[in-house]
């Protein structure tokens, strides 16, 4: 199931309680969590936009083109999400905001007390397997397409417009979920950008380091357990509890990274680009190309060449 098979109904804001036609904000209440669903009904560009709080943002409709800080410019579409630090500066465009097709985004503030209190739960009866702390990143942005990501906030927009007495108890366990699965993708990324380094000292480094320099070739997820020293079933678990994705997932994952890289190359043929990345048969990687994507390669090619 994709992320817009699970995208909450979200009425409109009714025009004559609209305060202004970009970033129109509507908060929904609960206990301990700030909801906002930000609408914007006019194409306009570089409309300046920053949190006092850590906020999570997640794509609902539309698009929006995001500069950050000295990064290249890229699209914020639905499914995505993002972790905004306090008083990060953004620069937004809305190319295709309109009436009828209004952009609505999601902003959800935490407080940091209840993100410190998670990560010291989680440390202490979920300690993990490395012996690293868990621990979250207030400082730096981060950007993710993620699934799980995706429908924990979805979830938590439903639980914003709901009546029931239960809604503030579900929305304490969604955060607490999605904290989690947030620090996974963190610990991931921190992983990848120092793989080299730590490949010779952390096991799971190791394994990320050797898929990327394989992942033109069939890997096995015994190969992979042999090689960190664990039993099959032992290295799968402690895999998706340190990363929030089993090692199959993670090698498509790269696999498709290495793909899109690939596409931005007209020289290369989608037939190269498949076994290049480390697919055996075209169909599969056109059908997973366009689960993961939401497109096919040739439609994504055509997009970066734009």
């Amino acid at each position: 199931m994709s992320s817009a098979d699970l995208l909450p109904a979200i009425p409109r804001t009714p025009p004559h309680e609209l305060t202004t036609l970009i970033d129109h904000r509507r908060v929904q209440t609960l206990e301990k969590y700030e909801l906002s669903i930000l609408e914007t009904l006019v194409p306009t560009d570089q409309v300046a936009q920053s949190f006092s709080d850590l906020v999570l943002t997640n794509m609902l409709r539309g698009k929006k083109v995001m500069h950050l800080l000295d990064q290249q410019a890229f699209h914020y579409l639905p499914g995505h999400t993002m972790v905004v630090p306090p008083h990060l500066k953004m620069m937004i465009d809305f190319p295709e905001a309109s009436d009828a097709t209004p952009t609505q985004c999601v902003a959800l503030a935490i407080d940091r007390l209840q993100i410190i209190d998670t990560v010291n739960y989680l440390n202490e009866f979920y300690p993990r397997t490395e012996g690293v702390k868990w621990s979250f990143s207030f400082t730096q942005h981060h950007f993710y397409n993620n699934e799980e990501v995706t429908a924990l906030i979805y979830k938590l927009v439903r639980l914003g417009f709901d009546n029931s007495q239960n809604k503030d108890i579900l929305a304490d366990f969604a955060v607490k979920e999605l904290l989690l699965r947030l620090m996974q993708l963190q610990s991931l990324h921190a992983t990848e950008s120092n793989v080299a380094v730590l490949a010779t000292s952390n096991r799971f480094a190791h394994t990320l380091h050797y898929i990327k320099e394989h992942i033109a070739e069939k890997i096995s997820v015994g190969e992979l357990s042999a090689q960190a020293y664990m039993s099959k079933p032992n290295f799968f678990r402690a895999f998706k509890q340190e990363f929030g994705l089993s090692p199959i997932d993670y090698i498509i994952k790269e696999r498709m990274r290495l793909a899109k890289r690939c596409l931005r190359n007209p020289a290369l043929s989608i037939t190269e680009i498949c076994f290049q990345a480390g697919f055996s048969n075209l169909a599969y990687f056109t059908r997973m190309f366009r689960q993961l994507e939401g497109m096919t390669p040739t439609d994504y090619r055509v997009l970066c060449l734009i």
